[in-house]
Formats: structure tokens, C-alpha cells, sequence
């Protein structure tokens, strides 16, 4: 067979010795291929950014067919109970993190408009900014495998900075974000720390993940509504609190589950190994 013949065993058989390597590498290539354009030009372009989030799960996908043969990538539902006990758990985690707690400390929590909390909804936008493009890569198919290797905190803490740098083009964009780059780590692993006790109770469900994600995305708006015409009183930037609320609420979630975040190593490794062996698809002939 020619040395062109030879790639597709090659790939196959990085995938399946190396499969976290080989999916970050895919998920960063195929987004930074969207982020770096919008640097170049220095122009936020929307349909760019929704295009590169759907990096995560095409590699997720590519490095599962590559390595198994299989396109089962990830989860999408383990049981309804867990799934909906999973996603109302991490959704209302994000809302205490994000928004209620930074209320209590930025503002007289008599003056708050406290409805809004039960009344937020998603949209188009709120899903499609990141939920059903990244979660099916980073915490469907990348967080049982770093679960598996190092434990549910170290894992989240992984995923959290892997996240981020993920996302490092996006800061060289004008009107990405207002937070420095040292915030936007704590706040992600905070995130990382809720959204892994989410998805372990409803057994890697990606439903999960996805109305997590999406929840945190209407943090913004939900804040808007709490707050209306009170002006927050803190000595920091409003970010750099919401940063510590966040890790405060992921700390007790650590401390309350002794480091396990819901996490049961019998029952999700063989939610893992349940799924077909890695058995590369191609082969490199003779």
C-alpha cells in the first residue's frame, strides 16, 4: 500500500492508543480554524463563533470512529430521573453561583428583584453559543475518560483549563469579553466543578450538560433582571466576585462529597467500557 493508503491506519491507531490526545488536538484545530479569521480581521463575527463551538463534538465523534468504529461517542440520555434530577441540580447550582450569591453581596437583598430567578428562559442563541456544540465534546466524551484517570476534581480542573485555553483566540477579538484572562480561569473552573457534579449524577447525560452550559449562558441577563435600577456595591470588579461565588459554591460542593462530585468510578467505568472496544476501522494492509 502507498505511504497516502497509510494515513488512515495511522490516524486510526493515534486515536485509539492516544484518544484524549487526539480529540483536544481536533477540538482546538477545528475552532481555532473559526477564532483566528475573526482575529485577523478584528471583527467579532457571530456565525463564526457558533460555527468553532461545534469543535468539541466533531472531534468527539471523528476520534470515537477513528479509534472504535463507532460513532457512539457520548451519551445522550442515561435514565429520565437522573437526566432531569442531573440538569435541574447543575441548573440551579449555576444560579445560586452566578447570580443569587453575588446579589446577597453586591446589594440589599430586600431591593432585588428576586422573580427573575423563575422566570429566565433560553433561546436560540443562549443554546447555540456553546451548549450543543462543546458538551457532547467536553463533558460527553472527555470527562468520563479524565474521571477515569484522575478523579472527578482533578478532572474538572482539567477540563476547566482546557476549556479556557480553548477559547484563548477569542480574547485577541475586540468586544469578546470585558473579564482578563485570570478571571475567566476561576470562573470556568467553577463552572467546570458544578457542571461535572451535574453530569455525574445523570450518568454523563449530555441533556445535562447542555441545559447547564445553557443556563450559565443567561447569567448575564439573569443578573440584569435581579438587579434592575440597584447599582452593586463591591470593592472588586462585579466579574472577580462572581469568579469567587462560583469556586465558593464549587469548593462546598467538593467538600460536601468528600472530592467524589456524585461520581461513581463502578457504575461510569462501565458506562465507558460498555461501548465498543477500540478496534481501529482501518487497517494499514500489506
Amino acid at each position: 500500500m502507498n505511504e497516502r493508503g497509510l494515513w488512515p491506519g495511522r490516524l486510526a491507531k493515534l486515536a485509539a492508543d492516544h484518544p484524549l490526545t487526539f480529540f483536544f488536538t481536533l477540538a482546538y484545530a477545528f475552532a481555532w480554524s473559526f477564532f483566528l479569521p475573526m482575529v485577523l480581521s478584528g471583527a467579532l463575527t457571530p456565525r463564526l463563533i457558533v460555527a468553532g463551538t461545534f469543535g468539541p463534538t466533531v472531534a468527539a465523534i471523528v476520534t470515537h470512529r477513528l479509534a472504535t468504529g463507532s460513532y457512539r461517542a457520548f451519551r445522550c440520555l442515561s435514565t429520565w430521573p437522573r437526566v432531569i434530577f442531573g440538569a435541574g441540580l447543575g441548573c440551579v447550582l449555576v444560579v445560586v453561583a452566578y447570580v443569587a450569591l453575588p446579589g446577597f453581596i453586591a446589594a440589599d437583598p430586600r431591593r432585588l428583584h428576586w422573580g427573575v430567578l423563575v422566570s429566565f428562559v433560553y433561546n436560540a442563541s443562549t443554546l447555540l453559543g456553546g451548549p450543543l456544540g462543546e458538551e457532547p465534546g467536553w463533558r460527553g466524551y472527555a470527562l468520563p475518560r479524565l474521571e477515569e484517570r484522575f478523579g472527578p476534581v482533578r478532572a474538572s480542573l482539567l477540563v476547566a483549563l482546557l476549556w479556557t485555553g480553548w477559547h484563548l483566540p477569542l480574547f485577541l477579538v475586540p468586544g469578546w469579553t470585558s473579564a482578563p484572562l485570570w478571571t475567566y480561569v476561576l470562573v470556568l473552573i467553577g463552572v467546570s466543578t458544578i457542571m461535572t457534579t451535574a453530569v455525574n449524577v445523570a450518568r454523563f447525560s449530555v441533556v445535562a450538560a447542555i441545559a447547564t452550559h445553557a443556563t450559565f449562558n443567561t447569567v448575564s441577563r439573569s443578573l440584569a433582571g435581579l438587579f434592575g435600577d440597584v447599582e452593586p456595591r463591591v470593592q472588586i470588579p462585579f466579574v472577580t466576585l462572581m469568579a469567587l461565588s462560583g469556586l465558593a459554591v464549587g469548593l462546598v460542593l467538593t467538600v460536601v462529597t468528600r472530592g467524589r462530585l456524585a461520581y461513581h468510578p463502578e457504575v461510569d467505568a462501565r458506562a465507558i467500557q460498555s461501548r465498543p472496544l477500540p478496534v481501529p476501522p482501518f487497517t494499514s494492509g500489506s
